[in-house]
């Protein structure tokens, strides 16, 4: 029994209870094995590397594109917008403003982008606290000679107020000569210089200066300043009468003198006019002043200064003639010419001037208008 089993000890391979030959032949199957996926996985991966050709072309037919086009309407109107109305400013006589230029254009400026339209019920014959006609207004700037800037009663001779009213013209119509006098607490605007006779404590209380013992309606006077513009031009001349003071400048020359106290020759070389103090105006003869040219669509500057001396009734009666033009003559055989304007005059001033204006001795009417814009 133990030489058998010796025996077979001997004759086992590697593995126990395994022959040799069985192992060598797993062992060639299986790198048969692996020999074969290698190759196929190499076939696969080659397979995948494939060359793109790219498809025969096919004609399309061609589309004509158009850009939209959206209709718009030719016309559009604005929803309406409600409007805020402004009243005169308070009357602050103890106060010296400033001298402010108007900042931007419009119709009467205007606040967060609306309009202060004007109070047309509240307007003077001296004009209003604000515009009513965008780039056609006179602005007027109120000075009593009879106070300083400070309130303080100078007690004005006739002579010195005179001498002011004729520095302020020699020195080409510079307001500085006013700087020592009391100023306007508030400028007005107008579209028209006309005013019929009335008491002369009206133009100081339109400026927002109260009559009362505290102010003497004496010794003032108004200087307006604006442009003027007529579209196919003309050649014009002013008639008028102020009392006491009534001077017209336009582009830089005086061109009618029609004061109550002053003799026109210092001013300006008439040219004789034959109509020159030949019919009434008020209660004193009409100065006719001389010719100017206005060139088509060409604006320029005018100036008109309007006074009142020792008080009682003030006026600035301003009327405009039209070279070549034919008018209607009143009772006297005077000429009923257009009152100056450069805008139409609104409806409540009309009657304002009517309650003293005597008829026949102005056209309010009238299309002659010298409005710039």
């Amino acid at each position: 029994m133990s030489a058998v089993k010796k025996k077979s000890e001997k004759k086992q391979g590697l593995i126990k209870g395994q022959s040799t030959s069985v192992l060598v032949s797993i062992g060639v199957h299986a790198a048969l094995l692996i020999a074969a996926s290698t190759y196929v996985a190499v076939q696969i991966v080659e397979s995948k590397k494939a060359v793109f050709v790219p498809p025969v072309p096919k004609e399309r037919p061609k589309m004509n594109l158009k850009k939209p086009r959206v209709k718009m309407k030719k016309t559009s109107k604005p929803r309406s917008t409600s409007r805020i109305v402004s009243k005169n400013a308070a009357s602050m006589p103890d106060l010296q403003l400033p001298d402010i230029s108007s900042a931007g254009s419009g119709l009467g400026g205007g606040v967060g982008g609306y309009e202060l339209v004007p109070n047309v019920e509240d307007m003077s014959l001296f004009g209003g606290s604000k515009s009513v006609a965008s780039g056609n207004d006179f602005v007027g700037t109120f000075y009593s000679l009879q106070y300083d800037r400070n309130g303080k009663n100078l007690q004005t001779s006739d002579q010195e107020y005179e001498q002011a009213i004729r520095e302020f013209v020699d020195k080409d119509w510079n307001p500085y000569v006013f700087f020592p006098y009391y100023r306007g607490p508030q400028k007005l605007y107008t579209t028209q210089i006309f005013i019929p006779t009335i008491s002369s404590e009206f133009g100081p209380s339109f400026f927002g200066i109260p009559a009362g013992p505290d102010f003497d309606p004496i010794m003032w006077c108004v200087h307006y300043k604006g442009k003027i513009m007529r579209k196919d031009g003309g050649r014009f001349r002013f008639w008028g009468f102020g009392d006491d003071v009534l001077l017209v400048r336009v582009n830089g020359e005086v061109v009618l003198n029609a004061s109550y106290v002053f003799a026109r020759p210092r001013y300006c070389p008439w040219d004789g006019n034959k109509e020159d103090y030949q019919y009434w105006l008020g209660h004193a003869e009409a100065a006719v002043g001389n010719w100017f040219e206005l060139e088509p669509g060409v604006p320029v500057e005018m100036e008109v200064l309007i006074g009142e001396q020792p008080g009682g009734q003030i006026c600035g009666y301003l009327l405009v003639e039209e070279e070549g033009e034919t008018y209607f003559k009143n009772q006297q055989g005077m000429p009923i010419l257009p009152v100056f304007k450069t805008a139409e005059i609104p409806e409540p001033v009309k009657d304002k001037i009517k309650y003293t204006l005597i008829e026949g001795e102005g056209d309010l009417d009238s299309d002659l208008m010298f409005n710039v814009y």
